[in-house]
């Protein structure tokens, strides 16, 4: 029987520490509750080559990786993280000054007929300006939704991999309970710590 992918939950953050040719980390990854919908848009430049006579050959490479998430809610404490906010006296200040951070992120969707996941960490991104939209409830509260645009890219580290994904009992994988424990970079970070740890350095190039 054909399985579909629906459904959407489990959006997390982690920080970037740090992004080298030798070394990864990251910051624990947290949770972002409220998941509502995220698209991701890689887009691929082709460019062709031309000999005898007509196209020889296309040249591959990729191009812009633009990503849509919308969710509940962005808690203040988490855009002052994210955006670099200053806070004075419990007030959040925006200034041209301030430096948004590079993070992963991760999420998960639900395979049909069975208790199986898809997951998803996206390695290096960074969020554009947040919007703000209200608008007066008539009659019933209507629930504004928070969207955040991110571009995302390939680290520098390793292999330089932009994104990772599984699917529960796909290709032997069994580390569905430990996927939003750290980012995955690499096959051995579901192995390299426990729940609290950072995703470390773990051993130069992939």
């Amino acid at each position: 029987m054909g399985k579909t992918i629906h459904g959407l939950d489990m959006f997390h953050i982690a920080l970037l520490k740090e992004d080298s040719l030798e070394r990864l980390e990251y910051e624990t990854p947290e949770r972002l509750p409220g998941a509502v919908n995220v698209s991701v848009d890689p887009k691929s430049e082709q460019n062709p080559f031309y000999a005898d006579n007509g196209t020889y050959d296309i040249i591959n490479s990729l191009g812009d990786i633009d990503v849509d998430m919308e969710l509940a809610d962005l808690p203040l404490e988490i855009q002052e993280r994210i955006y670099g906010l200053e806070e004075e006296n419990g007030v959040q200040f925006s200034s041209k000054n301030d430096q948004a951070a590079y993070l992963a992120l991760a999420f998960r969707a639900k395979v049909s007929n069975s208790d199986s996941y898809r997951y998803y960490w996206l390695l290096k991104g960074m969020p554009s300006l947040l919007p703000t939209e209200h608008k007066t409830d008539e009659g019933s509260a209507d629930p504004q939704t928070t969207k955040v645009t991110l571009k995302f890219m390939p680290v520098d580290y390793g292999k330089k991999r932009w994104k990772a994904q599984a699917q529960d009992g796909v290709k032997t994988f069994m580390g569905g309970a430990e996927w939003f424990k750290q980012v995955v970079h690499e096959g051995s970070s579901l192995s390299a710590g426990s729940g609290t740890t950072q995703t470390a350095d773990l051993g130069g190039t992939a």
